[in-house]
């Protein structure tokens, strides 16, 4: 039996403990673009393991759409209610050019590094006080006391959402990404649910701002126009949600694996604590070793070749994002967290293309800003208890992450 017998793409499990790296280097050298076995519910489709054959797709928009699905879902999305179903193939990144390059148009200016400075004093004042109230405690839970807070109230503040309703953000973020764990969707019908509440919400935030208008993406979205139409209310819920869960769930997930990785790599920790004027050079390395998302996919317009292998028009084709990121043809000692690697702004975390996330310098910037704090204040921190993983096949996000503050 080869290990490759044992992946599976669908079913989560398969990213029980996070990316399955010994798995994807058998691919890579001996199926790098491999036929993936379908299920009841889902036809086979091909996935992607080399670096450059990722890029490839990534950047080739004559050849694949992501309106045929950005993502390999699971058979629980396959099955979710019609109302969902369709909110979710309005999300920007269901959508091909010139379309996506008109809804991203509507908000792009507020994630411009000029926009993005007047959100430092905001962010430096939610870290400060973020470490202020860890001083003096001993164990935390990262996850939900650290990771969790920052990016939440950043981008609620950016949407304008009401900052007494940050913990439904964190609970929507939890519901959206949570729809295979028992723990946050203990059944499809609760899965519903929750998504659900979420479009309820966002409906009624979106009416407030179409009354009363504000500086925020709430509004930008409200009264948005494309070709002199207004958003269609499937695609006002649909930019709320996508914006709201990918807004803050990257970052979470990349704060956890930074605090993670230092901590089981304690050389490359030394290294920026005698150094932390290295931490904004280090972000990229740190995505790129950790991969918070597990895959993407496109949908072959047309027969094409990638990696030698012939792709049948129609064909859906997964893009293994940690695969990619830790291709030795790319990435020296790939599975190496080396914080004075070169050519780690080459990671594939942010994606390639059109689609390459609109908030990654936010993202960036709030990380460079959290992990610079919290080795400041906590350079001895020890994990207590190795993290627990959401069960999901999209995000490694961890649901616990156990440390000790003070070593």
């Amino acid at each position: 039996m080869t290990i490759t017998s044992t992946f599976n793409v669908i079913d989560p499990d398969t990213f029980r403990n996070g990316h399955p790296h010994a798995v994807y280097d058998e691919m890579r050298a001996t199926s790098p673009v491999w036929r993936h076995p379908g299920s009841d519910a889902q036809p086979d489709f091909w996935a992607l393991t080399r670096f450059e054959d990722i890029r490839a797709v990534s950047l080739d928009s004559a050849n694949f759409t992501s309106t045929l699905g950005f993502r390999i879902p699971t058979d629980s999305h396959v099955a979710m209610d019609p109302q969902i179903i369709e909110v979710l193939r309005r999300f920007m990144l269901a959508m091909d050019n010139p379309e996506h390059q008109a809804f991203r148009a509507i908000v792009a200016s507020a994630f411009m590094p000029s926009a993005l400075r007047r959100f430092e004093p905001r962010i430096e004042a939610s870290v400060n006080a973020l470490i202020e109230g860890l001083r003096g405690r001993d164990e935390v839970d990262v996850i939900t006391e650290v990771a969790a807070i920052v990016p939440i109230k950043t981008v609620c503040a950016a949407m304008g959402v009401p900052e007494e309703d940050e913990w439904r953000v964190f609970e929507f973020t939890n519901a959206v990404f949570g729809i295979d764990d028992p723990e946050q969707s203990p059944s499809l019908d609760i899965a519903n649910d929750n998504y659900l509440a979420i479009f309820d919400y966002a409906w009624h935030l979106l009416e407030q701002r179409r009354r009363d208008p504000r500086d925020d993406l709430l509004t930008l979205i409200a009264h948005a126009r494309i070709d002199d139409q207004p958003l269609t209310e499937i695609e006002q819920k649909s930019f709320f949600s996508n914006m709201i869960s990918a807004g803050n769930e990257t970052t979470r997930s990349s704060l956890a694996g930074a605090i993670w990785g230092l901590a089981e790599n304690p050389d490359q920790r030394r290294l920026l604590l005698n150094n932390p004027d290295r931490i904004a050079a280090a972000i990229p390395e740190i995505l790129r070793w950790f991969s918070p998302v597990f895959q993407m996919a496109r949908t072959a317009l047309n027969d094409v070749v990638v990696g030698g292998t012939q792709i049948a028009a129609g064909e859906r084709v997964a893009l293994l994002y940690g695969a990619g990121n830790h291709d030795p043809a790319i990435f020296a000692d790939p599975h190496r967290l080396d914080l004075n690697r070169d050519n780690a702004q080459r990671h594939l975390s942010f994606g390639y293309g059109v689609h390459n996330c609109l908030g990654a310098r936010l993202a960036q910037l709030q990380l460079r800003m959290i992990l610079s704090a919290f080795l400041s204040a906590f350079p001895n921190y020890s994990v207590t208890v190795q993290p627990r993983l959401l069960r999901s096949n999209l995000v490694q996000a961890m649901k616990t992450l156990s440390v000790n503050l003070n070593g």
